[in-house]
């Protein structure tokens, strides 16, 4: 240690100034402490152990619950990178194992090993461990919450979205004088659709969640275009045993959907499961209905404007009853259409 000692003679006062090592705590350290408190005390752990089962001949002096436990803590932290989380950990490592009494802590390269021996089965199993809790733990829905229609029905919405997310592949050298490259993101991003991201390779993930307590109820990730009809499927099964659980009947469920649902393929899946939805339809043969194009014919319900498009005007029609069974849809339909009207174009037709 090095020491710096300044003396002022004026005031008869005497300074001493020791440089010591101090490293801070990371400020996600307790939260993470409680989450592994709370698994201990709900059961969970000794779930965890008993249920959830890896071959792997290289797992040496670990478990599956000290791989877990680190996936726990790295969702907590909210870090960007496993390398910056592991960096953070360093110091507290022993810490954060004590948890769940633990003597060693997994390094980075051994946790990238474990997860690349992971199979569906084991991610199935854990993935109902977690809903289990959650259903289990859940929020008791109280009745001033939901959503109330014209009518005065009462509908608890949920909501699932497909997201996708878009990598950039750098040019790899592909010259016999040096060795075979492979890419670190081969395995969870493969070529698809992209949308408006650019990118040579995509990965998709589905979100469930409950609208009014804003509880996650579950994700579903694949490579490239994923299985969007499976991942409704389940998103349907997760909302079923949700209301199981609140003691709320499925015909209270309202599911809201982005426009990758809106055609006949996953509505009648919806159908299918007698779950009410309200999706943006994409399925734009439905306009050439004889009922819709005579109600398009006619004054619309309601004409409004929006705060933050002043000059489109808005024409809101209701369609109560489309029946398109012949296009693949098992129950007829309600659309709901709007069509934006430009004042300054309309004004440019009646000048010519």
């Amino acid at each position: 240690m090095s020491k710096d000692r300044e003396s002022l003679t004026g005031t008869k006062l005497e300074v001493t100034l020791n440089e010591q090592a101090n490293l801070a705590l990371p400020t996600w350290l307790a939260e993470a402490v409680l989450v592994g408190q709370y698994w201990q005390s709900r059961g969970l752990l000794a779930r965890l152990q008993q249920q959830v089962q890896v071959s792997r001949g290289r797992m040496g002096h670990y478990e599956v619950c000290d791989f877990v436990l680190l996936l726990l803590a790295y969702a907590v932290s909210g870090l960007d990178s496993l390398e910056a989380f592991f960096q953070q950990l360093a110091p507290v490592s022993s810490v954060l194992m004590a948890v769940w009494g633990r003597q060693r802590c997994p390094v980075a390269s051994t946790l990238s090993r474990f997860l690349a021996d992971l199979d569906g089965n084991v991610v199935e199993t854990l993935r109902d461990l977690f809903q289990t809790d959650l259903e289990q733990s859940s929020l008791p829905f109280a009745d001033e919450l939901g959503v109330t229609d014209r009518q005065g029905k009462r509908w608890v919405v949920f909501d699932s979205d497909g997201t996708v997310k878009a990598v950039r592949h750098r040019v790899l050298n592909t010259q016999a004088t040096h060795p075979v490259l492979k890419r670190r993101s081969r395995a969870a991003c493969v070529p698809g659709y992209g949308g408006r991201k650019r990118g040579e390779a995509v990965r998709t993930r589905t979100t469930i969640g409950q609208a009014h307590t804003r509880e996650w109820l579950g994700t579903f990730a694949d490579a490239g275009n994923g299985d969007s009809k499976g991942d409704l499927k389940r998103a349907c099964d997760v909302i079923k045993r949700y209301c199981c659980r609140q003691d709320a009947p499925i015909s209270d469920a309202l599911l809201r959907l982005d426009g990758l649902y809106g055609s006949a393929n996953y509505l009648s899946i919806l159908q299918q499961q007698h779950i009410m939805y309200i999706t943006r339809c994409r399925d734009y043969h439905l306009l050439k209905e004889p009922n819709v194009i005579a109600q398009l014919a006619g004054t619309p319900q309601q004409q409004y404007l929006h705060p933050d498009s002043p000059d489109i005007a808005r024409d809101l029609f209701d369609v109560e009853c489309v029946d398109a069974t012949r296009r693949g849809y098992l129950e007829p339909l309600r659309m709901i259409v709007v069509r934006m009207i430009r004042f300054s174009l309309v004004s440019r037709m009646f000048r010519h």
